[in-house]
């Protein structure tokens, strides 16, 4: 390994130090923008009438024994 090498190596380890912060910062910023923009564009559909999945009736055992009684 050269002295140029060497140089280099602590450099890159310096910005890394120096900038971790900021990039993580950076991340959890738009990470929470993403979240939010997912969330507007869900409460707009909702809002639209958005064709929503068919209900389906469950019968529950209470139930059940309630619709055989005559």
């Amino acid at each position: 390994m050269t002295p140029n090498d060497v140089f280099a190596l602590l450099v890159l380890a310096t910005a890394v130090r120096v900038f971790a912060p900021d990039l993580r910062y950076l991340t959890r910023r738009l990470l929470r923008a993403g979240v939010r923009v997912g969330a507007t564009a869900l409460i707009e559909d909702r809002h639209r009438g958005a064709p929503r999945a068919p209900r389906t009736e469950v019968l529950t055992p209470a139930a059940h024994d309630e619709e055989a009684q005559p």
